[in-house]
């Protein structure tokens, strides 16, 4: 497991790697901010209904 991460740190430390991950990131941006509001709507929702589970 350790070096499953080890490995993934060495992925994300290339700067070529992390060149081609931000236009990606850049995009997931808004969809994030658009989809927070909407966690923050069905929380309250879900702390109702898990004490019925």
């Amino acid at each position: 497991m350790a070096k499953q991460i080890l490995i993934f740190h060495k992925f994300l430390s290339s700067p070529r790697q992390t060149y081609c991950l931000l236009p990606i990131a850049s995009c997931l941006l808004p969809l994030a901010s658009c989809l927070l509001p909407l966690a923050y709507c069905l929380l309250p929702i879900a702390s109702c209904l898990l004490p019925c589970a």
